[in-house]
């Protein structure tokens, strides 16, 4: 089984990652390997992820293996890896012998990345006979502020950005997640939700994991349950706009905020 974590940026992505993959039949994509894709047996130490020794946890411990957005990867092997770009032969062969290799490394038996963003359907399809996207959303209005609070696509050009009015920068930002939000339904995805996550993250997995078709241990529960999660909801970030700000956000973002019955309060 071929499992692509995606959705639009700040909505998740790597929380989600980050504890799925301490599932001891999925293989992922390590740091190590993104940093140096020509070097697949690193992928040999990506158990270390699951490893505690002396008490030490070595998936909080810097310069480990974790589960990468492995761009460098995908980069290394593929010409351009996004939604127009359509594979070579070689690069079909290339890839799917790196992933196999990966999967082989860590004797797993299924293989999990994550993305964000576009889909790349028109890359997994070459890639796999078969995969599953799991696409997590969260509260369309806490993205888009994050996107302003992390100053995207305008972080080499402060100035720039500083020149926008709020409303242009919540007009700018919400386009860019309705983008990806309306992207997602090219595709049969499984929908899941941040909040769900947060709120109670051993029954959002047993849930996740059974539509997967996977065993839910009783160490992978403990070990989601001792993690820390940072709850940040619109109520976070409310405060920070003026009201006609908030209508603009509302009135931008009313088509995921209906269909996913988030609160306009």
């Amino acid at each position: 089984m071929n499992i692509i974590l995606n959705g639009p940026g700040r909505s998740g992505t790597t929380l989600l990652s980050k504890l799925i993959c301490y599932h001891k039949d999925l293989a992922w994509i390590s740091g190590w390997v993104n940093r140096y894709p020509h070097i697949l047996k690193l992928s040999c130490f990506n158990d270390l992820y699951r490893k505690e020794l002396i008490n030490i946890d070595f998936s909080k411990t810097s310069k480990m293996p974790k589960p990468s957005e492995a761009y460098g990867f995908w980069n290394h092997y593929i010409k351009r890896f996004d939604e127009s770009y359509r594979l070579s032969e070689t690069e079909i062969i290339n890839t799917k012998n790196a992933i196999k290799k990966i999967v082989a490394l860590q004797g797993k038996q299924h293989f999990i990345t994550k993305i964000t963003g576009d889909l790349r359907t028109n890359i997994f399809n070459d890639l796999f006979d078969d995969y599953t996207i799991i696409w997590i959303e969260r509260d369309p209005r806490v993205v888009v502020s994050s996107y302003i609070k992390q100053r995207w696509f305008y972080k080499n050009d402060p100035e720039a950005y500083d020149n926008l009015t709020m409303n242009e920068k919540i007009k700018f930002y919400s386009n860019y997640y309705l983008k990806n939000y309306r992207g997602s339904k090219d595709a049969n995805v499984k929908v899941v939700f941040y909040e769900d996550m947060c709120q109670d993250p051993v029954i959002f997995f047993e849930d996740l994991l059974n539509y997967l078709g996977l065993e839910f241990t009783k160490w992978h529960k403990e070990k989601i349950s001792n993690v820390e999660i940072n709850k940040v909801n619109w109520s976070f970030y409310k405060s920070r706009y003026n009201e006609e700000e908030i209508s603009l956000l509302n009135a931008m973002l009313e088509e995921p905020l209906t269909e996913y019955n988030y609160n306009r309060d």
